[in-house]
């Protein structure tokens, strides 16, 4: 499919999609209204009815996506269901699978080689100046071992 085609197929499909949503929106409203003059209210047939727009709007704001990105080249299908994708999707909207292949490292059963020799470290500093005296503590008992200091 050249992408003149491709072009035509996503402006066909979000338009599409467009009218699904605004009808989903236009029933749902009206079936929720008629519950409410009825007083008698089926959460089941509401959620129904919820889940299907949102699953279309869901797929809506991906076509959207997907045209706005056309200029700069389409993503593609998910390998698992088939759902389009814009570039740079993580995951599908609509089943969840990653999109982006793991990279495996070629790295992974290669021999180890050591490295080399280390360089010589540099030498310290023979200034007396620059050396400092160790402090004046006393040692700490060594463990069981009790102090004659009753602190």
């Amino acid at each position: 499919m050249s992408t003149p085609d491709l072009n035509a197929e996503l402006h066909r499909r979000l338009h599409e999609l467009a009218e699904k949503v605004a009808t989903l929106h236009w029933d749902l409203g009206g079936l929720t209204y008629e519950m409410a003059i009825r007083d008698h209210f089926r959460l089941d047939v509401l959620v129904r009815k919820a889940a299907e727009l949102q699953e279309a709007d869901a797929e809506l704001g991906e076509v959207e996506r997907l045209v706005a990105d056309a200029d700069n080249g389409v993503g593609g299908q998910c390998r698992a269901c088939g759902a389009p994708h814009s570039r740079g999707a993580a995951f599908c909207w609509r089943c969840g699978q990653p999109l982006m292949l793991q990279a495996h490292s070629s790295l992974v059963g290669a021999a180890v080689v050591p490295p080399g020799p280390a360089p010589a470290p540099a030498p310290a500093p023979t200034d007396p100046t620059l050396t400092f005296p160790a402090p004046d503590v006393p040692p700490l008992p060594a463990p069981g071992s009790r102090s004659a200091d009753p602190r």
